[in-house]
């Protein structure tokens, strides 16, 4: 299971034009652990969904999907609270790294 971590709830908005239509993407920066200390950043769209509050999620089973090869891709993130995943699944946390100590 991997770890999103959210540490601000800033929105990012990009503006651009697409085929004459101006539109707006917003993002938010999250990082996703990778263990022994270390993360890596990305953003999440956000359409027109709500800001994601500072804490730990991991990515809703409806991001997945398989590509036209059969191979299993992300599509659209979207971030499902840790505590609220860990409750519906079933599934242990798991433990803390012995570097995060």
């Amino acid at each position: 299971m991997s770890i999103v971590r959210v540490k601000d709830d800033r929105v990012i908005e990009r503006r651009v034009t697409i085929k004459g239509v101006p539109q707006i993407f917003r993002e938010q920066r999250a990082c996703i652990l990778l263990g022994g200390g270390y993360e890596t950043t990305f953003n999440v769209g956000l359409g027109d969904g709500p800001v994601y509050q500072v804490g730990d999620y991991v990515v809703h089973p409806d991001s997945y999907g398989v590509s036209q090869y059969g191979e299993p891709t992300l599509r659209r993130i979207k971030l499902w609270p840790l505590g609220v995943a860990l409750k519906e699944t079933g599934v242990a946390a798991p433990a803390a790294s012995k570097a995060a100590a």
